[in-house]
């Protein structure tokens, strides 16, 4: 089963791979912004997880201007060198199926977690 960080890092990954082709310096802050640690957010309180991918980080702030074809008519009708495919990028990396299936393999290791506890916890017991 993969673990957290496997899975965070397959998340960040799918950033980088999603971003506009011709945009070395996003792909580059994507990938320092994104480490496992910063994607994957766990609630311990609440036993929560989520997933985020900052698309503009410090020093590409411009990833805004792909994720968001709203903010740029350029970028929107294509009359960049950048592929007009690679709008919403972010939004793509995250709604890909790939995520669903780690998100499944992160549910699956957390009850293997749960259920190797419990049954310590009975074992443990004086009955």
């Amino acid at each position: 089963m993969p673990t957290l960080k496997d899975i965070a890092k397959q998340i960040s990954a799918l950033a980088v791979v999603k971003a506009p082709i011709k945009t070395g310096n996003l792909k580059r802050q994507l990938a320092r912004a994104n480490k496992p640690a910063n994607v994957l957010k766990e609630d311990k309180k609440t036993g929560s997880f989520s997933f985020e991918l900052n698309y503009a980080p410090p020093g590409a702030e411009y990833g805004g201007f792909w994720n968001d074809p709203t903010v740029s008519e350029t970028v929107r009708k294509g009359k960049t060198k950048n592929v007009p495919g690679a709008i919403n990028f972010a939004d793509k990396a995250i709604n890909s199926p790939i995520i669903d299936s780690l998100i499944q393999d992160y549910s699956d290791e957390i009850a293997k977690k749960v259920v190797e506890r419990l049954s310590k916890d009975i074992d443990d017991l004086d009955i």
